[in-house]
């Protein structure tokens, strides 16, 4: 179900442009001193400068969906960086049927979906072993729930910085840890390069399959990945067109959902929540940065002249907390949205609602498949209508025809108002969304597609590192609208980055930061290095 109107200004395209070409230069900027320093041999501080390029084209939009020059770079840091005898991987010897599995992840937190994917797929995946690496985890707590579903497979779970030692040395004990795999799977971050530096020589390295949960971001491992599975069709291609990711390669896999089932009515959910069981609730769940407000329009905004017109409807909204101010939208629709933070425990939430509507300007599509589990009928907004701008909307195997979809406010304001109104349609809708998520992504059902992935990581021949290519950036839909959506100051990256160079790069960054921003504007807590930060951090929270 979809309705469609592009109505995007001129000048967004004209922007889009020209910020494309800005952020390529420092993309260059940042690749060619990764370049140098590896010339120089200083394998260590290259790696740095190469994720810290990888991590600005994936928040700052630059026309590349893939650098092959950057992962060639990476790639031969880590074939001349690390030693190459050192925890080899006997692929002649791979079994048909994995046993082994190895997920990649670079944190765990409690309330995002990464985590909750990899936990639902090694409790699905019951008749093997599950382990989990985070390259970047320490010092938090991790989950309860995810060191239970590990212990239950006969797993474990290490923590690649918790020990000195920068990203070359995480990537030679990732190595250490996939020994004995017989298939990794990559969840990590799309800037992570420690999987690529670890994977790097493709002859001693288990099959890899890669997670595109960031489909419409840049990201590193087209390289090293000997499948890449994709969790909607809109990524899928984009994965082939863009990242040049072979066919017989790019796979789809849906996400895997736990079986949901309602423990209360409606109305017994709304009575614990204390909301009047008469009312008609919406409800939204999402991460802060996925409500990021867009044209001056908040996402509460977008909902004040519904509420306004249907007094019994209430917006409940989960993920923002007070990141965003939409104190004028609560005011004028009486107290009627409420905003909340991040909360794992939204069972009760979606048992309660009448009618989900998805994150915008960012899609949240497994909040989407949790809500529609529960029978409640789906809405999300689309703002485009070009087929290359598919991966800004909310598209699933299991959503497909009935997920609603709309392009403008009114638009949205039309169909929000025939489900309040119709609560026979409502609840009809609802009823089929539970019943195609069910075929698509719960138990069996998704177990036949998880084992199609497997099979082909294990028959196809490792892929093989283009030995030569050149980036060229693309100035048109959908790349041009990614810079509005998102950007990160390269100060910022260079921050998160400091402690992980060695020692006199760290200092001598440091000082031009100063020289540049002023001391008050770079801390000396930048001088300390990750893996001590991480310790210092841990011994403060206890």
């Amino acid at each position: 179900m979809q309705q469609a109107a592009d109505n995007t200004p001129r000048h967004s395209y004209e922007e889009g442009h020209q910020l494309i070409q800005q952020n390529y230069k420092v993309f260059r900027t940042l690749l060619s001193q990764a370049k140098d320093l590896a010339q120089r041999g200083k394998y260590s501080a290259a790696a740095v400068y190469g994720q810290m390029a990888a991590s600005y084209a994936q928040s700052n939009h630059c026309g590349l969906f893939v650098s092959h020059e950057l992962e060639q770079l990476i790639i031969m840091i880590g074939r001349q960086a690390t030693s190459p005898n050192l925890y080899p991987h006997n692929t002649s010897a791979l079994p048909s049927n994995p046993k082994n599995i190895l997920h990649v992840s670079s944190i765990a937190p409690e309330c995002a979906g990464i985590p909750r994917l990899m936990r639902r797929w090694i409790q699905q995946d019951s008749l093997r072993s599950h382990s989990v690496v985070l390259t970047k985890h320490a010092p938090n707590e991790i989950p309860q729930i995810l060191r239970d579903a590990v212990a239950q497979r006969q797993g474990r779970i290490y923590l690649l910085n918790e020990k000195p030692g920068g990203l070359l040395a995480r990537a030679e004990r990732l190595r250490e840890c996939a020994a004995s795999a017989d298939v990794v799977v990559l969840h990590t971050w799309e800037h992570d390069i420690v999987p690529t530096i670890a994977f790097a020589n493709k002859k001693q390295s288990p099959p890899i399959i890669y997670t595109n949960h960031g489909d419409h971001w840049f990201w590193i491992g087209a390289n090293v990945s000997d499948v890449v599975a994709n969790l909607r069709e809109s990524g899928m291609g984009l994965s082939q067109e863009r990242r040049g990711i072979e066919a017989k390669r790019n796979m789809l896999l849906p996400t895997i959902l736990e079986p949901f089932h309602r423990a209360l009515s409606r109305t017994e959910a709304k009575r614990q929540l204390g909301i009047d069981e008469n009312s008609v609730l919406l409800l939204s769940i999402a991460r802060a940065v996925k409500y990021k407000t867009s044209d001056g329009t908040t996402f509460a905004d977008a909902h004040v002249s519904l509420l306004k017109q249907y007094k019994q409807a209430v917006l409940v909204v989960i993920g923002p907390g007070s990141h965003e101010d939409w104190s004028a939208a609560i005011e004028q629709t009486q107290g009627r949205i409420q905003v909340l933070g991040e909360t794992p425990d939204t069972a009760v939430f979606y048992q309660a609602a009448d009618i989900y509507v998805d994150s915008f300007p960012f899609v949240s599509i497994t909040s989407l498949l949790e809500a529609g589990s529960y029978s409640v009928p789906l809405v999300s907004r689309y703002a485009h209508t070009s087929a290359a701008c598919g991966i800004f909307g909310a598209d699933m195997p299991g959503l497909t025809g009935n997920l609603i979809r709309v392009s403008d406010l009114d638009g949205y304001e039309e169909v929000l108002s025939r489900l309040i109104e119709n609560e026979a349609y409502r609840l009809s809708l609802g009823e089929m969304t539970r019943q195609k998520i069910e075929e698509t992504h719960w138990g069996s059902n998704w177990q036949s597609s998880l084992e199609n992935v497997y099979a082909n990581a294990i028959a196809l021949p490792r892929v093989v590192v283009p030995s030569d290519s050149t980036d060229k950036i693309f100035l048109g839909e959908p790349d041009i609208f990614l810079p509005l959506i998102h950007k990160t100051s390269l100060t910022q990256i260079i921050h998160w980055h400091m402690s992980l160079l060695p020692l006199m790069e760290r200092l001598h960054l440091w000082l031009r930061l100063i020289k540049k921003n002023g001391l008050r504007n770079t801390p000396s807590n930048l001088l300390m290095p990750e893996w001590l930060r991480s310790r210092y951090y841990r011994l403060r929270s206890r």
